[in-house]
Formats: C-alpha cells, sequence, structure tokens
C-alpha cells in the first residue's frame, strides 16, 4: 500500500527483538536499515561482525552465536544504539501450515489446564500476524513471547506440544 512504502525501514528488523532465540551451532544472519554508508556494528557474547548499509538502506551481518543458553544481550550499534534482552541460543523451528497451525492452545483437549500449567520460558514464539500478500514483505508483523500462562492461550497448539517435547 502506499502508506507502507511511505514508513520508514526501522534500524533493525522486527523478526529480531527481546525474547528471540538464535540457531545454534551456525551463523545467524541478522539485517536492518540505516543511512547508506552507516558502519553497524553487531555484538553478542565474544563475537562480533560489522557491515555497511548500501545504497539500498539494507546493512547485513552473519555472526556466530555464543555457546547455547543464555540469557545474552545482543548489542547494535551504528547511527542508533539497539540492545536486545533475553535472547537464547538453541534450535529455531519454523511451524507452518495453513489450519492446523492456527489451532489454540485453549482450544486443544484439556487446552485450558495446560494454558494454566504453561510455564517454559525457554520455549519462544515469534507469532505473525496472518495476512494475505502477493509480493515480498520486509517487515513482519509480530512479536517473540516467551511460554507462560499468560501468553500461552494463542500459540499454536500443534508447535506448543511439538516444543514441549523435543
Amino acid at each position: 500500500t502506499p502508506e507502507a512504502a511511505a514508513k520508514p525501514l526501522p534500524f533493525v528488523s522486527p523478526i529480531f527483538g527481546d525474547n528471540m532465540v538464535l540457531q545454534r551451532g551456525k551463523a545467524n544472519t541478522i539485517w536492518g536499515w540505516s543511512e547508506p554508508g552507516d558502519k553497524v556494528r553487531v555484538e553478542i557474547g565474544e563475537a562480533t561482525a560489522s557491515s555497511v548499509a548500501g545504497a539500498d538502506r539494507r546493512w547485513q551481518v552473519t555472526i556466530l552465536p555464543p555457546p547455547t543458553g543464555g540469557p545474552y544481550t545482543i548489542r547494535i550499534t551504528g547511527h542508533e544504539n539497539v540492545e536486545l534482552h533475553n535472547v537464547l541460543v538453541g534450535d529455531v523451528w519454523l511451524c507452518g501450515g495453513q489450519s492446523n497451525m492456527q489451532f489454540a492452545l485453549r482450544d486443544a483437549r484439556n487446552g485450558t489446564d495446560e494454558v494454566k500449567a504453561a510455564n517454559y520460558p525457554e520455549i519462544r514464539f515469534f507469532s505473525v500476524t496472518p495476512h494475505t500478500s502477493y509480493h515480498h514483505v520486509d517487515l513482519p508483523d509480530g512479536t517473540w513471547k516467551l511460554v507462560s500462562p499468560e501468553t500461552a492461550d494463542g500459540v499454536s497448539a500443534v508447535a506448543y506440544y511439538f516444543a514441549r517435547e523435543i
């Protein structure tokens, strides 16, 4: 839409945020947008990586995460300074599908009891707000959430049970 095209791109992509999980054992790519020529530095644990924003304003780094576990803080500096807190390093699973992945935990058999007992702060979800799109989307709409009784009711039941069992 014209409004979306006019919206400025953020310094750090919204897919990266507090409570996120980085994939263990391999380099992770982190990106965002800045003024062309801006030198951006990303730091997590002992690892650092740098990039320069191109003419298209996009910057991107590839960085090896620290050992599995956490929590860690990611510091991203350039013409802005951003800190991402309570970041874990572990396994990241993409759970996609149609209605089976939209089936909320609260609606599962014994879902109400499961939601009340859902205290798994090491399980995190980034749920993308559903929308129809026929084009690439730079800015996913969603936030990272820890699994707790306050957040578990709307998470995908299939993804929740999968994560809980592994």
